[in-house]
């Protein structure tokens, strides 16, 4: 599928997601109070809590940059993740 991107997930990857995405993360970098609804809001276009993350990489950067204060998902999740453990 041309476009798209697909992540291995399973849960430990959506645990982690569940982990770092913390609702003062997201009231504080996007226009969502909590993951879940991020998720719920995105859920058009993005496979959540599957085996895999599939989604349509343009698409879904579009709703990212729409949304939050980034330009991309991998820096959104990169943001998350030092902000929850730390940045080196």
């Amino acid at each position: 599928m041309d476009g798209y991107i697909r992540v291995k997930a399973g849960d430990d990857f959506w645990n982690l997601m569940d982990m770092i995405f913390t609702d003062q993360f997201m009231k504080k970098h996007t226009n969502f109070d909590s993951f879940e609804y991020f998720r719920y809001s995105s859920a058009v276009m993005v496979n959540w809590g599957g085996e895999y993350m599939i989604y349509p990489e343009k698409v879904f950067n579009n709703f990212i940059v729409e949304s939050t204060e980034f330009s991309n998902w991998d820096q959104m999740v990169m943001a998350a993740a030092d902000e929850r453990f730390g940045a080196a």
